[in-house]
């Protein structure tokens, strides 16, 4: 094996060590974390088990059969097979190949080749001018020659994975079942080969064969072969392509074109300087390659490319679960330890519902979000109130006062011969309303009954109702607003409870007089915003002694 043969071998182990590297790289940087979500390991499809299958997994044989195309000084057409009438000589001969396969990883794998059969070429007379032949027993009459070859070869091959190589480049498309192989390889040709005239088919020259000469005296040279020991053999060098369809996990149907470059120009019987300097022969065929060894071919080897993109889907999966949010209140339904909340409630950062007053009852139903801490409620949110007075337990400090008794904000008894001396000690509870509400909800049926009962008990007295709202819209119209949401409640009192409507005067103040100035306001009317909750105290209707 001259340089050339050991440039090109030093090339093929180079092309095999950076597939390899490639492949071992990209492994190693989708192996260098595993990935848990949701408590679910996603381990890469790349993993260490998968970079290079075991000694004992992944082997093939293979079988083809097909036909040779000679190509050297003997040679009629470049492009086609040429026949001759006489003698019914064609061109293209047949041959079989043997192999056997090792897939190394996703990436390539070696074969070793056995191939045997024969290949030939005719050339006319015509051809040759301007050429000196190969004639050195001056056996050749003048009229064209032809020659027929036999051989047997053994090859060592590299099969690069054409689809996973250049999925490093583009994405490319997969047609079913179908791949693709380059084939590069050095092989041992031995080979005998005589050549003889075109017509009379008498011996010109041969190689590889015991009887040689001078055929003036008649003589029938170029019968006897040499031996496979003793015939010449010549190196060659090879590519070319293989198509591979998969007919079901173990058995493949193939196609494959070689072209197999010989270190000679002896193949043909002729030595002639010709604008073919060496001889070689293409060989295409089909045949069947079968899957043997202990190992899952129901899963192909996949590129480490493709397994990448894999676990980058199988991930965005998982991440796009992370964004669902079936109720629409910002919180992700992995996180949502209340999935299920009304649209528009506000929760906190778990998704629960807020509970301003951390009485167990959500705001979004809570009728009194504002009940003091540790109070007790009942489910509306409510501060219990057993002596109806209208002030919760938790404050009261004569909790068994009469139904109806005027009383102040801590529940004591007032006398009704001192209640205007008494003045803002008063307690009276107030109403509240909605966004741009003015109608009176369920939710204060106890506070109105409260108001009523104390009417009753001191027919006296006579209360102003004052309508506030919070300061979202213009004042003109949170005026107006208020003066509705008084308005509401005396009518709420007369109709249900038969107060007299003279003792009942409304007045508004709108948004002058605010328990609270926390409200985030982003434009437009009253309930068209989302504002702070804080805000729910400023739109309310309360009571005050008139003069």
């Amino acid at each position: 094996m001259n340089s050339k043969s050991t440039l090109l071998v030093v090339v093929l182990l180079c092309c095999c060590s950076l597939v390899f590297a490639q492949d071992n790289a990209i492994s190693n940087a989708i192996n260098k974390h595993d990935i848990q979500i949701n408590k679910t390991e996603i381990k890469s499809s790349n993993s260490d088990e998968r970079e290079i299958i075991s000694l004992w997994k992944g082997w093939s044989v293979g079988f083809g059969f097909g036909v040779t195309q000679f190509d050297g000084d003997i040679r009629q057409h470049n492009h086609y097979p040429a026949y001759q009438k006489t003698g019914d000589f064609f061109e293209l001969k047949s041959a079989v190949s043997f192999s056997l396969n090792k897939q190394i990883n996703s990436f390539y794998s070696l074969s070793a080749e056995f191939i045997s059969g024969s290949f030939s070429g005719l050339r006319i007379s015509n051809e040759y001018l301007g050429y000196n032949l190969y004639d050195p027993y001056q056996n050749y009459e003048g009229n064209g020659d032809k020659f027929s070859a036999s051989f047997n070869e053994a090859d060592l091959m590299v099969n690069i994975d054409i689809s996973n190589v250049m999925a490093y480049f583009f994405t490319p498309k997969k047609v079913g079942n179908l791949s693709f192989d380059a084939k590069l390889g050095l092989g041992y040709n031995i080979y005998n080969s005589v050549r003889k005239n075109l017509f009379s088919d008498t011996y010109i020259y041969s190689f590889g064969y015991q009887d040689e000469g001078a055929n003036s005296l008649g003589s029938d040279y170029g019968t006897i072969k040499k031996g496979i020991f003793s015939a010449p053999a010549e190196t060659v060098y090879i590519y070319g392509i293989l198509a591979k369809y998969k007919l079901n996990s173990r058995l493949n149907l193939v196609l494959d074109y070689t072209v197999r470059n010989g270190k000679t120009d002896k193949w043909d019987a002729s030595i002639m300087n010709t604008q073919n300097l060496r001889d070689k022969f293409n060989f295409l065929s089909v045949g069947i390659a079968y899957k043997f060894g202990n190992h899952d071919y129901n899963n192909e080897w996949e590129s480490p490319i493709d397994g990448l993109k894999d676990d980058v889907t199988t991930l965005f999966v998982k991440i796009d679960g992370f964004t669902d949010d079936a109720d629409n209140d910002g919180v992700s339904d992995a996180f949502d330890k209340s999935p299920n909340t009304p649209l528009g409630v506000a929760v906190d950062g778990s998704g629960n519902a807020l509970d301003v007053d951390m009485d167990n009852v959500p705001d979004y139903r809570d009728a009194d979000p504002f009940s003091n801490r540790g109070a007790q409620v009942d489910e509306n949110g409510v501060e219990l109130d057993d002596d109806k007075d209208g002030v919760p337990n938790s404050i009261d400090l004569e909790s068994n006062t009469p139904v109806g008794t005027m009383v102040n904000q801590f529940g004591i008894n007032i006398s009704s011969t001192t209640y205007v001396s008494a003045g803002g000690m008063i307690y009276f509870p107030s109403i509240y309303f909605n966004l741009g509400s003015a109608i009176v909800g369920n939710s204060n049926e106890n506070r109105i009954a409260t108001m009523a009962l104390m009417l009753k008990n001191n027919p006296d007295i006579k209360l102003n109702v004052v309508g506030h709202t919070d300061n979202i819209g213009t004042p003109r119209f949170n005026k107006r607003l208020g003066l509705k949401r008084a308005n509401a409640v005396i009518n709420y009192l007369v109709v249900n409870y038969n107060v007299d409507i003279n003792r009942l005067s409304a007045i508004t103040k709108g948004e002058e007089n605010p328990l609270s100035d926390a409200t985030q306001i982003s434009g437009g009317l009253e309930g068209m915003v989302k504002e702070n909750t804080l805000a729910e105290i400023n739109r309310r209707v309360d009571f005050e002694i008139a003069n």
